[in-house]
C-alpha cells in the first residue's frame, strides 16, 4: 500500500507524487524497498552519513533537515524542523489518532520495569486495552512482542508497537524511560498524559559522567508532560535533595509529590507491610481515595504497587479499582521472584546496583540470619559502583559467590580487581563461570537460610564480547537441582 497520500499535507511537497512509499524509518538497518528514510540527528552522527546504506537497501525517498552536500539518484525533500513534525508524520503514516492513546511514562535508577508492568496488569484486569513498553520488551495487552533490547525504544520502533493496537477503546501505554533516553531526548514530543519518578541514586556515570548531569537527565522527565503534572517520590529522593542546585529544585516545583509522610503532598499513603502476608494500604490520591490490600514480597515492591496505582489514579474509578484483586497483580519475571523449593527458599532479582543491592539484602536481614548470594558487575560500564556493589554485598551477606554478569568486552580480572577495591576477601569466592558459582550456592542453601541471586533477573542471555550466549538465573537453577535429583 503506497502510503505517500497519507503523509503528504504534512511534507507540502510534490517531490515525492511518482513515488510508492510502503514503510517509515529512521534506521537505516531497517530500509526495506520502497522506505521513506528519514535522516534526523542522532546521539553521535546524523542520519545523512547512513543515506547511502539507506538507497542500498532500497529506500526510494529521503526527508533530511540538513543538506547532503552531494547528489543522490533518489528525491531528496529538505524540512526544516523536522523534529517537530515527526510525531504527525508517524501518527498519519500508521492511521492512528492522538486521541485513541494515554501516554503514561516511568522513570527512576530502580523499579522502572516492576512498577509499568503492574499498572499494565491493573489496567488489564479491568479487560482495558494496554502495552507496556520496557526492559522486558513490549506486551500489547497479553501478547509479548519482541524489541531491539532498548530499556526505552526510539520513537520509530514504539510506532512500530503501537500500528497493531486498533481496539476501538482509548489504550494506555506505559513506557519505562530510561535515563540515556531522557538525555538524548529519545521521546521528545510524545503526548504524555502522566509521567511518574520513582528515585534518584548514582548510576549510569560511565555515559552521564557527573552525578549531577544524572539528576538532570532524570528531572527532564518533567519536561516530557503536556497535560499533567509529573509525579515524584519524594521520600525516595529526601536524601539527595540537599544536593540540587537551584535549577533542579525549580524542575521539582513544577511537580507533584507521592509521599508517605509529607502531610502537603498530593499524593498520600499510609503501609502497614506484612512480609508473609497481605499488606494495608491507605491511600489518598487527587483522583481516587482508597483502603486495600496487597500480598506482595519486598516492601520496595508494595511501594511500587502504590506508585503505579498513583500513575493510574487519574483514569480508573474506585468501584473499577475495587473488583481488581490484589492478587491478580503479577511482578515481572526476575523481579523479586521467589522460588519455594524442597531445598530452600532462592530470591532472583535484577538488581545490579549498589542502592537496589542494598533495598533487596538489607530488607531480608530482618527476617534471615543467613544470607547467601550470588552476583556480579557489568562489563563496559559504571565502574564507580562496583566497590559500592560488593560492600554493600558485605554488609548482609554470609556467604558471596562474585561472578560474570555480562562481562561484554572487559575482561573479567578487571571487573573483580574494580569490585575488590577497598573490600575484604573474606567470605568471598570468586568465579567467572556462573553456572558453577549457583551451583556451589546451592550447595549450601537449606531451609534455616535464603539464596539471592542478583543481576539478571529476567535477562535469558550472558553478554560476552558481543555474543550473546543463552543463559538465565531460574532455568540454570532448575536445571541444576533436576540433575542432582535423578542422579
Amino acid at each position: 500500500m503506497n502510503k505517500l497520500p497519507i503523509i503528504k499535507p504534512f511534507i507540502n511537497s510534490n517531490l515525492f507524487d511518482d513515488l510508492c512509499i510502503s514503510s517509515i524509518t529512521d534506521d537505516s538497518r531497517d530500509v526495506q524497498e520502497n522506505s521513506l528514510f528519514i535522516a534526523r540527528q542522532g546521539v553521535g552522527s546524523h542520519g545523512n552519513e547512513f543515506i547511502g546504506d539507506a538507497i542500498q537497501k532500497g529506500a526510494s525517498c529521503i526527508i533530511t533537515d540538513r543538506e547532503l552536500g552531494e547528489q543522490v539518484d533518489i528525491p531528496i525533500l529538505y524540512l526544516e524542523n523536522l523534529e517537530e513534525k515527526i510525531l504527525k508524520i508517524l501518527f498519519s503514516f500508521y492511521d492512528l489518532s492522538e486521541d485513541d492513546f494515554v501516554f503514561h511514562g516511568v522513570t527512576g535508577t530502580n523499579g522502572k520495569t516492576t512498577t509499568a508492568f503492574i499498572a499494565h496488569n491493573i489496567i488489564r484486569a479491568l479487560n482495558k486495552p494496554s502495552v507496556y513498553i520496557g526492559t522486558l520488551g513490549a506486551m500489547v495487552n497479553d501478547n509479548l512482542l519482541k524489541t531491539k533490547g532498548n530499556t526505552t525504544p526510539g520513537i520509530f520502533e514504539i510506532f512500530q508497537i503501537l500500528k497493531i493496537c486498533k481496539f476501538h477503546q482509548k489504550i494506555s501505554i506505559f513506557i519505562e524511560i530510561s535515563s540515556h533516553a531522557l538525555a538524548q531526548k529519545r521521546l521528545r514530543n510524545l503526548p504524555f498524559s502522566q509521567t511518574l519518578l520513582l528515585n534518584i541514586q548514582s548510576d549510569h556515570l560511565d555515559y552521564h559522567k557527573t552525578e549531577s548531569n544524572y539528576i538532570d537527565a532524570k528531572l527532564s522527565i518533567i519536561e516530557l508532560n503536556n497535560k499533567n503534572p509529573t509525579i515524584i517520590f519524594i521520600d525516595k529522593i529526601q536524601d539527595l535533595l540537599k544536593n540540587f542546585s537551584d535549577d533542579q529544585k525549580k524542575q521539582l516545583s513544577k511537580s507533584q509529590f507521592l509521599s508517605s509522610t509529607d502531610t502537603s503532598a498530593a499524593f498520600k499513603y499510609s503501609l502497614e507491610y506484612n512480609p508473609s502476608g497481605s499488606s494495608n494500604i491507605k491511600l489518598s490520591f487527587p483522583n481516587l481515595c482508597l483502603d486495600t490490600q496487597v500480598s506482595l514480597f519486598l516492601k520496595y515492591n508494595v511501594e511500587n504497587y502504590i506508585s503505579a496505582i498513583a500513575l493510574i489514579a487519574g483514569q480508573i474509578f474506585l468501584d473499577e479499582f475495587e473488583i481488581v484483586r490484589s492478587d491478580s497483580i503479577m511482578l515481572p519475571q526476575g523481579r523479586g521472584e521467589i522460588l519455594k523449593l524442597r531445598e530452600g527458599n532462592i530470591l532472583i532479582d535484577f538488581a545490579h546496583d549498589h542502592q537496589s543491592i542494598k533495598n533487596i539484602l538489607s530488607e531480608l536481614a530482618n527476617y534471615h540470619d543467613e544470607i547467601i548470594l550470588v552476583f556480579g558487575c557489568g562489563g563496559d560500564r559504571d565502574k564507580s559502583k562496583r566497590s559500592k556493589m560488593m560492600k554493600i554485598a558485605q554488609d548482609f551477606a554470609s556467604k558471596i559467590f562474585f561472578t560474570s554478569d555480562n562481562n561484554r568486552y572487559e575482561p573479567f580480572s578487571s571487573i573483580v580487581k574494580d569490585a575488590m577495591a577497598g573490600n575484604s576477601y573474606t567470605s568471598i569466592e570468586i568465579l567467572e563461570d556462573r553456572k558453577e558459582a549457583i551451583n556451589l550456592a546451592l550447595q549450601c542453601l537449606n531451609k534455616e537460610n535464603i539464596l539471592v541471586i542478583l543481576g539478571k533477573g529476567h535477562e535469558t542471555y550472558m553478554d560476552v564480547s558481543g555474543k550473546k550466549v543463552p543463559f538465565n538465573d531460574k532455568d540454570c537453577v532448575l536445571e541444576i537441582l533436576d540433575n542432582e535429583i535423578n542422579k
